[in-house]
């Protein structure tokens, strides 16, 4: 009788904690939708976010990164794209194998997930609070998918290490796909002719075209006169900027005594700003 009664007591357990994990995932992947989905917005719509509290601590900072994006997507897409997955799959009445790939599928992603992480700290300095929240929710899937999943703990281990160092693969690809597009060749005597044409490069320290424009510049695009246009950028000239209407940015600006001459909007190759301007474009090594 003891052991029936322990038999009824484990199937209802398992019930419960099958059912309660399967509403986590789906709560989770709702919540991961709704986030993912937001900062994609803000992404392609140009916008800040409400999560800009400071310097240090601001999701405009990282979302405007060069970090942000891979391959010209944003990985706020791909985000979203891996949170609706998830929350289909769990709509669909899975099998214990479907919940083993999910588990190994969040293993891999989380790889690309945690190098944002490690990018935030190391390299962008300043921290977004809902990317990282993303990430909880990742861990949260993970957990309560390897619970669905039934699968050993040493068979699980031993099956995650070659998805492990593939999600690390796929993180270095990353980088270097995210920072491979900055230019090597020295551009200074171009940035030099804008100058004497009297090109003003007008940008803000959080639009991720900005980034991508001073890429394709390289090192040079520090001697271009410039105005920052954010108010809360280094040496700000909102003023500035208001009084020159400018509406976005990067924008180049031809200017004499004040007063414009000449407008290009918008992220530009070098070879259309040297045609705009009427300079001539070398490219020097």
């Amino acid at each position: 009788m003891l052991l029936t009664f322990q038999q009824i007591w484990s199937v209802i357990i398992e019930y419960v904690t099958t059912k309660f994990a399967k509403s986590i995932i789906i709560l989770t992947s709702c919540l991961g939708i709704l986030i993912m989905g937001y900062l994609t917005y803000v992404h392609y719509a140009n916008a800040r976010t409400f999560c800009d509290i400071s310097e240090t601590v601001s999701c405009d900072v990282v979302t405007t990164s060069i970090y942000s994006e891979l391959f010209g997507v944003p990985l706020a897409l791909l985000g979203l794209l891996f949170f609706g997955f998830v929350l289909f799959l769990s709509l669909t009445k899975p099998k214990t194998a479907s919940y083993k790939a999910l588990f190994f599928l969040t293993l891999l992603v989380l790889g690309p997930s945690f190098y944002l992480t490690f990018a935030e700290i190391f390299l962008i300095k300043a921290f977004c609070i809902l990317c990282e929240s993303s990430k909880v929710l990742m861990i949260i899937i993970l957990a309560c998918s390897f619970h669905m999943s039934k699968l050993k703990f040493k068979v699980a281990l031993r099956m995650s290490i070659p998805v492990v160092i593939a999600g690390i693969t796929f993180a270095f690809v990353t980088y270097f796909a995210q920072t491979s597009s900055a230019t090597m060749a020295d551009y200074s005597s171009f940035a030099e002719a804008l100058n004497a044409k009297g090109v003003i490069y007008y940008k803000s320290f959080k639009c991720s075209n900005c980034k991508r424009q001073e890429l394709l510049f390289g090192v040079a695009y520090k001697k271009l006169n410039s105005v920052e246009c954010h108010p809360d950028g280094p040496n700000a000239d909102a003023p500035r900027c208001l009084r020159m209407k400018i509406s976005k940015t990067p924008t180049f600006l031809i200017e004499q005594d004040g007063v414009e001459l000449k407008r290009l909007e918008g992220l530009q190759q070098l070879e259309t700003i040297a045609d705009w301007a009427e300079v001539e474009f070398v490219e020097e090594k």
